[in-house]
């Protein structure tokens, strides 16, 4: 009898233990990705110093708004439609075109846990959400720097409503989902072409969206004011700050540390594996670009530009968004020079075709997008796919049962249609906000600067007024003047400060 209750009291304990072993790791996921959910929204930091730096002063406040904004409509937007259409059930089978269920929150996340059915909610679930809005938020921000400086304020939440409700939900539907490119079927008949799309982070479901959004909208807006010349040179335009835009990018690949090592979304058996290999090749593809796009800066341009560095690290940050998980280091390498090179000369190309893309939003996320989720679908090795997806596939440059020509054409068969998807949506989107004249600010708004006409003033009144004070003060012939006209010195208004300024 006392064996038979020792017995039953180790069967009891060692149940109990693996339900406290499976809490335990549940907990840890849920941290896991709530941290790395924290790190990618933290970019939106690093795209307002990149964008502030980049624009001139007058703009200041039009850009923040407009990136804060941003946040705000894509959270609620995303919550409402765009989550369900993400990764809501399955609308056609393994051809499915978008999600149908889980608008607002409404499905297995609002009403328990599949995991423990006594809770009420899924904290799981939950973090999910919110790591995928911010994949979401990232998206739509990518915009925001291509039109800055002469996009209206209306025109910029529209389709910024748009972009997250619905263009960006639906290809994360395709790719992510349950939608017919993802990769994530257990099935491998319901695969695209019996592999599925390799696009681990996100260089088209994200980048290429974005960049093919913003890409559009410059085009449909023109170029800036002076930008170009009579003969179609462009000119040097006025920026705000090298430094802000630096530490902007410094935010951002800290960022992308959480982005593409997060999209895990677990930490448990060989994740951890994976996400330690996401983190190194990651870091070698963003510096192996950066130091290609400055050399071919200094050589092409004659001198080392900081913003050629800068922008040549975000290149390489999304050149390996896609393959992170299922290239060797080694190879992130050979990406990182490659999208370097394509970042430059995608960048030189625009000039030539007199695109005006403030920022440089298209070369980094549209060009190296296309070209990240390429190379993952040519260099991923048969035992890191292992890893990350569990399927037997590889890239083209591999053998694995015939399946490396599959993953290739899987791959550009996906980016081949996202591009189409989201270009003639923006078309459409942006012709209608063209011809009932809502995309355009007019010129001498323009020229006088979007946050006097729009946002009540300039960001730095103060400083501009005590710069004027000390020109006149300096001067004695605007001295005369301004006694003359009311015996003493008068500020003049920010209005004719920043327009005199425009057109320095």
């Amino acid at each position: 009898m006392v064996n038979q209750l020792d017995y039953a009291d180790t069967v009891n304990w060692r149940a109990n233990m693996t339900t406290a072993v499976e809490a335990a790791g549940y907990s840890v996921d849920v941290i896991w990705v709530l941290l790395c959910a924290v790190f990618v929204f933290f970019m939106q930091s690093g795209f307002a110093l990149v964008e502030v730096g980049t624009v001139s002063m007058k703009n200041t406040k039009n850009i923040l708004t407009k990136n804060m904004l941003d946040a705000c409509i894509g959270a609620l937007s995303f919550w409402l439609i765009g989550f369900g259409l993400a990764f809501g059930k399955a609308s056609g089978g393994s051809f499915s075109f978008i999600g149908t269920n889980d608008f607002a929150l409404t499905g297995e996340m609002a009403n328990g846990s599949n995991a423990f059915p006594d809770r009420s909610y899924d904290g799981k679930g939950l973090a999910f959400f919110l790591f995928q809005f911010a994949f979401a938020a990232t998206a739509a921000t990518i915009v925001s720097g291509a039109v800055a400086e002469r996009c209206q304020v209306a025109a910029y939440f529209t389709y910024s409503f748009v972009l997250t409700c619905f263009v960006y939900p639906v290809v994360v539907h395709w790719g992510w989902g349950e939608g017919w490119a993802s990769a994530f079927h257990s099935d491998s008949s319901d695969r695209l072409y019996g592999v599925g799309v390799v696009d681990f982070a996100g260089s088209t479901v994200v980048h290429t969206v974005g960049g093919c959004t913003a890409l559009i909208a410059a085009i449909f807006l023109g170029p800036r004011y002076g930008r170009f010349d009579a003969n179609g040179n462009p000119n040097t335009m006025p920026h705000q700050s090298s430094t802000f835009q630096t530490v902007g990018v410094l935010i951002l690949w800290v960022g992308w540390y959480g982005f593409n090592c997060g999209s895990t979304l677990t930490v448990d058996g060989g994740a951890a594996d994976v996400a330690g290999l996401t983190a190194v090749t990651t870091t070698i593809s963003a510096t192996a670009s950066g130091l290609t796009s400055t050399i071919l800066g200094r050589w092409w341009e004659g001198h080392i530009s900081i913003e050629r560095t800068n922008n040549g690290i975000l290149g390489g940050l999304v050149s390996i968004t896609a393959g992170c998980a299922v290239v060797n280091p080694e190879i992130a390498f050979v990406i990182g020079i490659i999208g370097g090179a394509i970042y430059f000369l995608s960048s030189r190309m625009l000039e030539y075709f007199l695109i005006d893309d403030v920022v440089e939003a298209s070369p980094v996320h549209f060009f190296c997008g296309i070209w990240g989720t390429l190379a993952a679908g040519i260099f991923a090795t048969p035992s890191n796919m292992e890893m990350a997806y569990g399927t037997g596939s590889c890239g083209l440059f591999y053998k694995c049962d015939g399946n490396g020509p599959l993953q290739f054409a899987a791959n550009l068969t996906f980016i081949v249609v996202v591009i189409l998807w989201t270009a003639i949506l923006g078309i459409i989107t942006f012709t209608i906000l063209a011809i009932t004249n809502k995309l355009r600010v007019s010129l001498e708004t323009e020229k006088v600067g979007l946050d006097v006409k729009e946002h009540g003033g300039s960001a730095y009144e103060n400083y501009i007024s005590r710069r004027v004070s000390k020109m006149v003060s300096a001067s004695p012939i605007l001295k005369s003047h301004a006694a003359r006209h009311d015996n003493k010195p008068k500020q003049p208004k920010v209005e004719t400060i920043v327009e005199n300024e425009a057109a320095c």
